[in-house]
């Protein structure tokens, strides 16, 4: 077990809806952005973490409300554009011009976003965004010339809200994972222009959170579900079936999850949860069970929080930053 550190906190005016970290400036730092209940789309500077070393790099308000929020190089020059769906409809592209947030171009939805996923469907340029919406629709955009074109659109059979990508060795292209709340878990690939369904299995319960890494160290990502709020299940993908091959229960709801490289050698990835407690666990792959190896509470009273990892201040380790309301905190590890 390694033990984790609250090192600092740092709170904000308003209540954060969603984080991340990248890094928009170049620096080899990754600054965080966030949304905000009331529309902003804030980068900082995170320094050490603590907050008289928090800086805003920049700012962009007046945004209706955020639905939906994905990340990645669109516009294929190696910094990550954000894509924003909002609750007017609409998704917008918003670049960092290394001085501001600038929009780069606004696509009509007609109807709300419910999930964002961007990745590489095509395998050549930059990256495509796959939306889905609450008419049960899931629609893929690539970038041509200024702004985003409609290149397929698919009905599934319910609303997805969680969505990620699947990528595999020696493919230049990626499929996407999403589940729905009938607890089916699907497997999508992008070609000739149409979407197509790969894999399918049930999950059971409600699957409202997905997430891939490669934590078995094989070819193919591994895809982590919950489902019922508090059970996680892995899954491993070969000859297009799915399979489940471990589980891991939680008191708390799990409210955020992703893959990442934490610790240790540079190909070791952890699989990182973090509850509406706010308690953080640090899962390991290990004999084909899910192993906690790390767990921290950060706050007295929660009822959802979200993390993103990331090295902040550029000392080649990396942190995790986790918002509980309008308050982040940063953890790291101690060995």
């Amino acid at each position: 077990m390694i033990d984790l550190v609250k090192t600092s906190e740092v709170m904000f005016r308003e209540a954060i809806t969603s984080i991340e970290l990248t890094d928009l400036t170049r620096d080899g730092k990754k600054e965080l952005v966030i949304t905000t209940m009331n529309g902003d789309l804030r980068v900082f500077h995170l320094g050490s973490g603590t907050q008289e070393e928090v800086k805003e790099v920049c700012k962009t308000g007046g945004l209706p409300p955020v639905a939906a929020v994905g990340f990645g190089d669109i516009l294929d020059n190696g910094i990550d554009e954000l894509v924003v769906g909002t609750l007017d409809n609409m998704l917008q592209v918003i670049a960092f011009d290394g001085k501001e947030l600038a929009s780069k171009a606004s696509t009509p939805l007609g109807t709300i976003p419910t999930a964002i996923c961007v990745t590489n469907v095509m395998g050549e340029g930059g990256a495509e965004v796959i939306v889905s919406t609450n008419d049960r629709a899931i629609r893929c955009y690539g970038w041509f010339h200024s702004c985003l074109d409609k290149l397929a659109h698919k009905v599934v059979e319910r609303p997805t809200f969680s969505m990620a990508p699947l990528r595999s060795r020696g493919l230049a292209y990626s499929r996407f994972v999403f589940g729905d709340e009938m607890g089916y878990l699907y497997v999508y690939q992008y070609a000739d222009d149409r979407l197509h369904e790969i894999a399918k299995s049930k999950v059971g319960g409600e699957l409202m959170l997905v997430a891939t890494g490669n934590i078995n160290s094989d070819r193919n990502y591994e895809i982590a579900t919950v489902s019922d709020g508090n059970t996680l299940t892995l899954f491993g993908i070969g000859k297009n079936e799915l399979e489940a091959i471990a589980k891991y229960k939680t008191k708390s709801p799990i409210t955020s999850l992703l893959f990442s490289h934490f610790y240790g050698e540079p190909e070791d990835i952890q699989l990182l949860l973090s509850l509406g407690d706010s308690t953080i666990h640090i899962l390991e792959f290990k004999d084909n069970e899910l192993v906690l190896n790390g767990k921290i509470k950060t706050m007295k009273k929660s009822i959802e929080s979200m993390i993103a990892v990331g090295d902040i201040d550029g000392n080649g380790n990396r942190e995790i930053v986790q918002a509980v309301g309008n308050n982040l905190s940063i953890i790291r590890p101690k060995f």
